[in-house]
């Protein structure tokens, strides 16, 4: 037998898919298919196991650092000279026994499958067959893992990547709906743009089995679409196809695209779920580009952005006074106007009357409930902005987004331990959404409940590698993932993570901001002092914060804080 592979229960899922692997490689394993925790005594089987293999492989988790059998399975294999192979599923600090058995040893990680094969070649274990991927993503909920890609522009000009992300955020809005799919997020579709690697790799991180690829042709009024649905899995083309029009006919290609996607993957659609792929915003084209021209200019999230968006949407709305997307959507625009820059009461007031104008529209028309309680969470009104977050969780509960609304309204008023349900509820409903996490450690330190900080930095710790490992440049998540280290004490590795970000040239005022604090959290008050006046010099402009944010408590006392005040006073005087 070539590899014994020690886990703990916990770990089953990937222990499991290791062995796959392994096999599909022409190597033998023993795995215990019972989890090692189950066991009430170390069984003479394994013991015996351990005796035979020519490796072992663990995988390195809090549950197996933690775990006795683990620790017997590895000092026995030490004991008996095995070459020994340790996988990080997650990052962790070994406890004193595994560091003892394992001192000099290279450790992998455990998503790294090339480097695991050419670890155990280095060990002596030659693989007998080329080996292949485990499945990409095991499906035990019965849904279809699918993400949509971002569509090629091949416009003569090539300047419509408003247009075509745009389609391709309503064709993920449309699937979101279909329950027998799990569709990535927009922003996953947003972040794919930035990767550089293989689409097999990326599909096996994000455990993705299918593939929507297409490319937009648009000439003036005409427009080309050609898609394709993949099989990551098999390697298959299940269905590829073209369609021609007219933008008088952009809401019938979107629906047909739609509704091959869902053949293609063999999925049956109830009545309610067919009428939802059907269900349209507005039926004039002119307003529909309109609404796709704001949404990339909201991307920007700048203030000139903001105001550029809330125009266009305007005129859209003129064009269809009943287009209750672009009413929530202006709405929602608004909020974040006043929010971000400017305090003027007008903003919120403009914002309460196009949300309830949408509802008037689609009383059902869940999301507009959304700006809706951030105009009355802004206007103080906190009940009633409550009681607006809670009827958009009801009207949709299987929508992350609408937990999260909730949870973000505790966080606004002050009350972050009554945030934590619903954004643990938000993680429920979607395990992929790095904010959640985030704001969820966020609160936890808040309302000073340790266990849970500790366990949902934990569990979000590998969410933010992966990210990091695919879009590297994503400085927002690297200054997330080093908040993330020192909140979980690990001072070294959060130093090196920080590192890299102190160093870019171009770091937004709000990463150095977050930066300099995380450094004051960490006690090198120096380099916090540093940053923070960077943050300044670059125009971060949230003054309050450096008033009344606990990061910076341990700064308040000093000479240069004083200093940095003087600065922020300074700049709000203008």
């Amino acid at each position: 037998m070539d590899v014994f592979i020690s886990y703990s229960r916990t770990d089953t899922a990937y222990a499991s898919e290791l062995a796959e692997l392994l096999q599909s490689a022409g190597l033998s394993c023993w795995i215990d298919q019972q989890g090692i925790e189950v066991a009430t005594s170390w069984s003479r089987e394994i013991v015996q196991a351990i005796d035979q293999c020519r490796a072992m492989v663990v995988l390195l988790s809090h549950a197996s650092n933690n775990s006795t059998n683990v620790h017997k399975e590895v000092a026995l294999a030490s004991e008996k000279k095995k070459k020994i192979l340790p996988l990080d599923i997650e990052p962790v600090q070994l406890s004193e026994d595994l560091q003892y058995h394992l001192a000099g040893v290279q450790r992998a990680p455990m998503t790294n499958i090339d480097a695991i094969i050419r670890a155990l070649e280095k060990l002596g274990l030659a693989p007998t067959t080329t080996p292949q991927a485990p499945k990409i993503v095991r499906e035990e909920d019965g849904k279809k893992s699918l993400m949509v890609l971002p569509f090629e522009d091949l416009s003569p000009t090539r300047d419509n990547e408003w247009f075509v992300d745009g389609m391709v955020s309503e064709l993920i809005s449309a699937l979101s709906n279909v329950k027998a799919l799990r569709v990535a997020h927009n922003q996953a579709t947003k972040e794919y743009k930035r990767y550089q690697g293989q689409l097999t790799a990326y599909a096996r991180e994000m455990r993705i089995r299918y593939f929507v690829q297409g490319d937009v042709r648009k000439f003036g009024d005409n427009i080309k679409i050609s898609v394709r649905l993949l099989d990551i899995e098999s390697g298959d083309s299940l269905w590829q196809d073209s369609m021609k029009g007219t933008m008088n006919d952009i809401f019938d290609i979107q629906e047909k695209v739609a509704e091959k996607v869902v053949q293609g993957l063999k999925v049956h659609l109830g009545t309610r779920e067919k009428k939802k792929l059907h269900e349209r915003d507005t039926e004039n084209s002119e307003a529909y580009e309109l609404y796709l021209k704001a949404d990339q200019y909201q991307g920007r999230q700048t203030r000139e952005g903001y105001a550029l968006g809330i125009r266009l949407l305007s005129q859209a709305i003129e064009l269809d006074p009943n287009y209750t997307g672009a009413l929530r959507f202006k709405a929602y625009l608004l909020t974040e106007l006043y929010r971000l820059y400017e305090r003027d009461p007008k903003l919120l007031e403009e914002a309460e009357s196009l949300s309830k104008r949408a509802l008037e529209i689609r009383p059902e028309f869940a999301s507009a409930f959304q700006p809706l309680s951030s105009v009355y969470r802004m206007q103080g009104k906190f009940a009633e902005a409550e009681a607006a977050a809670k009827e958009y969780i009801r009207l949709d509960p299987e929508n992350a987004a609408s937990h999260f609304s909730l949870a973000f309204f505790y966080d606004e008023i002050g009350q972050p331990a009554l945030s934590l349900e619903p954004y643990e509820q938000a993680i429920k409903v979607n395990d992929e959404n790095l904010s959640s996490y985030f704001n969820l450690v966020i609160s936890a330190d808040r309302a000073g409940d340790r266990e849970r900080l500790l366990k949902w930095a934990r569990a979000a710790l590998p969410h933010f590698e992966k990210r990091l490992r695919l879009s590297p440049d994503d400085e927002h998540a690297a200054v997330a993932y080093a908040t993330l280290l020192e909140y979980l004490k690990e001072r070294d590795r959060a130093l090196e993570a920080l590192a890299p970000l102190t160093k870019k040239a171009d770091l937004d005022g709000v990463s150095l901001y977050n930066v300099g604090c995380i450094y004051s959290r960490l006690g090198d008050f120096a380099t916090a002092f540093q940053v923070l006046g960077r943050a300044l010099d670059v125009g971060f402009s949230n003054f309050e914060l450096f008033h009344n944010d606990p990061d910076l408590s341990p700064l308040r006392s000093m000479d240069e804080f004083h200093a940095l005040l003087k600065r922020v006073e300074a700049l709000q005087r203008g």
